[in-house]
């Protein structure tokens, strides 16, 4: 750990201070809705979830570090894997080859896809089995961490692209620019013949889908550069992440969740996960990452003081430079020569110069130069011929700056998470209703065939609606009706009038869940007055017969109208 003694950013950073315009309104711009967007994101980590579980919420030993006095503050590195640790926790008999097989494509050099394996891992009684997830073109590189190979014509590996940037992120600059979104992707993968029309979310009938937040075609975050693992010059590649966990929202609900002191203790990863329930049993990741946060709020040595956690600002995960001695080319040449950083960088400093730890990496490329006259594939990692871009991951982790802030005295430990007596109605996720239909109408296939939509691929970033706004059509998701349901109220603050219409069931994986579930969208006709406030507002959701009083944040977004030919 290194003592922090900085000055706070009072606004988060984009990841690894990343700058995408040149143009400083347009920059402006998106440093602005990225901070609203992880303030909000902060703001529900720290709710937790009062509705439908117990000993779940006001995780207040987590700390949103802008609004938070850090000069006192500790980094701390958490690292891991990138390589997906369920794939031998669940098939320990798995060969490495055929693990590595799996990591890259989703079936083993025989073709085979994955097994089935317990549906509740925390339950030994339960023989319950269940389809092999995360699902998705490549969601089973779940450690967030993804990655996308190249091949030539004799099956050689000759470049990989991997990326660890959240998909919140790449939304967020949708809605600033598309244009600039486009002409990223062109030059991260190197494809110039990458179109913009390529980007649209489209409804069945291939019309592209207008989103109201911003009056222009909405992104599709599975387009065909940005889905599976396999790229050629037609299609694929990874330019951000896509399995349905790998989201930035879900790694600060993880961290918040994970500050909470369980009366299981902390010395087993998998127990604590279990009773917290966070995350998933088996990853080289959550287990990992929990574990090591909640030490750092109840540590096992009464010499160390507890202390609140949060995740460093910029927050963000983020790829570290490989361990290159582990990889042999020939002719002696130097393979730290076949690395290319296309996004993030080597280093960071703080608001006030010190240095953070690790590398704050966010795409990187691994190629050799065809001017050599071999492959990635006549490489050795560890001594063992390269044949899959997972052997080129094993050879370097993944990181979260965490920043630790002493408190005393530390906090009262809870018994384990489980189900309340009666749950409460809880908002979910809102959507522009056409964005919704298109994407929950959307199948994705994947390597097991199990059913899958485009919708566990959206984000939790809040709709944007303008002052005065008359009849705009919305989509609030719902769980902890009652049974049978019936239509609940809902509200979003004042200056904001809602009639609530149809309610059908619907299945996908809420963002940062592993598996769809089972839940309710129901249709909202919102009217906002023209002097309404500005900002996010909460939604608080009633069945007939309950009073909540706690609303979900930061579920819609009050602003000004963006000129639509800004960008």
């Amino acid at each position: 750990m290194k003592t922090a003694k900085t000055s706070q950013w009072t606004t988060f950073q984009t990841p690894a201070c990343q700058a995408d315009f040149t143009d400083s309104a347009l920059q402006g711009r998106m440093n602005q809705l990225w901070n609203t967007n992880l303030s909000g994101f902060t703001r529900q980590g720290i709710t937790g979830n009062p509705w439908t579980a117990t000993n779940s919420s006001d995780q207040t030993w987590y700390f949103d570090p802008t609004t938070t006095n850090i000069s006192e503050g500790v980094y701390a590195r958490i690292t891991w894997s990138p390589v997906p640790g369920r794939i031998k926790y669940y098939f320990p008999n798995t060969s490495n080859a055929n693990m590595w097989s799996l990591a890259d494509t989703g079936y083993d050099t025989n073709g085979a896809t994955f097994g089935q394996i317990p549906a509740d891992p925390c339950d030994p009684s339960d023989t319950t089995k269940t389809p092999y997830g995360p699902y998705g073109p490549r969601g089973w590189q779940d450690e967030y961490c993804e990655w996308s190979i190249t091949r030539n014509a004799q099956g050689q590996i000759v470049r990989i692209d991997f990326t660890c940037e959240n998909p919140e992120y790449w939304n967020t600059l949708w809605m600033v620019s598309p244009q600039r979104v486009v002409e990223l992707y062109r030059s991260t993968l190197d494809k110039p013949q990458i179109a913009l029309e390529d980007l649209y979310l489209r409804d069945a009938a291939g019309n592209p889908v207008i989103d109201a937040s911003t009056g222009r075609p909405a992104y599709n975050p599975l387009n065909k550069w940005n889905s599976g693992t396999a790229s050629t010059s037609s299609a694929g590649g990874a330019m951000h992440l896509t399995s349905t966990p790998n989201t930035l929202q879900t790694e600060i609900g993880l961290g918040s969740t994970a500050t909470t002191p369980r009366t299981s203790g902390n010395a087993n990863p998998n127990t604590l996960i279990c009773c917290a329930q966070y995350g998933q049993i088996g990853r080289n990741s959550d287990p990992h990452i929990g574990q090591s946060v909640n030490l750092v709020v109840t540590p096992p040595n009464p010499a160390i003081s507890p202390a609140k956690a949060t995740l460093a600002n910029p927050p963000g995960l983020y790829i570290q430079t490989p361990s290159f001695n582990r990889i042999t080319a020939p002719r002696g040449i130097d393979p730290s020569t076949f690395w290319t950083i296309k996004r993030g960088q080597n280093t960071l400093t703080d608001g006030s110069g010190n240095s953070m730890p690790g590398n704050f990496i966010l795409h990187a490329v691994f190629e050799v130069p065809a001017a050599l006259g071999f492959t990635i594939s006549d490489l050795q990692v560890d001594g063992v011929p390269v044949q899959w871009a997972a052997q080129i991951a094993q050879t370097f982790n993944m990181q979260i700056a965490a920043m630790a802030l002493p408190q005393s005295p530390g906090p009262v430990a809870q018994a384990c998470a489980g189900s309340p007596a009666v749950a409460q109605a809880q908002a979910l996720q809102l959507f522009n209703t056409p964005v919704f239909d298109a994407m929950i109408a959307t199948p994705i296939t994947n390597p097991v065939g199990q059913a899958m939509n485009l919708a566990s691929n959206s984000t939790m970033i809040a709709p944007h609606i303008e002052p005065g706004a008359v009849r705009r059509p919305l989509t609030l998701v719902l769980t902890g009706l009652l049974d049978p349901p019936q239509l609940p109220t809902v509200s979003f603050g004042p200056g904001v009038s809602v009639v609530a219409g149809a309610m059908q069931p619907v299945r996908y994986a809420i963002p940062g869940n592993t598996y769809p579930s089972d839940s309710w969208a129901l249709s909202l006709l919102v009217n906002v007055d023209a002097s309404a406030a500005p900002g996010l507002r909460d939604a608080l959701v009633n069945n007939p017969g309950q009073t909540a009083t706690i609303p979900t944040p930061a579920l819609l977004n009050i602003v000004d109208p963006v000129t639509k030919d800004m960008a």
